[in-house]
């Protein structure tokens, strides 16, 4: 099964990206866990953009789509066209304690911590980021 979807870069639009997930996550019969953990990914990588991708006001485009994988697990894709930016490259390890933990960066480790997968790649004007998240229990 596949779904997606194109929506404004603007924290409102973020509502359609989650009936999205969510629609899709009944639809391949994932448990609630799952579907939440594809949305706090969605909700993270859509905030980032709105907030720094784009130009202030800009309301630039963001595409999602989502794919059902063998062995249950949800492919998430999810592009936008602002400057290139490569959330995965010299990212800082998370810090063990959140006291410990320099400002920016935590919401990279929640996504890489949501997935079982994360690559990024430049797909001619857009940036490609393309996670597995585990319908099964949370990654470890």
């Amino acid at each position: 099964m596949h779904a997606e979807g194109a929506f404004r870069g603007r924290l409102a639009s973020f509502a359609e990206v989650r009936a999205l997930a969510e629609t899709f996550g009944m639809a391949v019969g994932a448990d609630h866990d799952a579907t939440l953990r594809v949305v706090l990914v969605l909700e993270e990588l859509f905030t980032n953009t709105v907030t720094h991708g784009y130009p202030a006001d800009a309301e630039g485009p963001i595409w999602v789509a989502l794919a059902g994988q063998e062995g249950g697990a949800i492919e998430v894709t999810y592009e936008d066209a602002g400057l290139a930016f490569d959330p995965f490259a010299g990212a800082p390890a998370p810090a063990r304690a959140p006291e410990e933990q320099a400002p920016g960066g935590l919401g990279l480790a929640l996504v890489q911590g949501l997935s079982v997968s994360a690559s990024y790649a430049r797909m001619g004007d857009r940036n490609r980021i393309t996670l597995t998240v585990s319908t099964g229990s949370a990654p470890a």
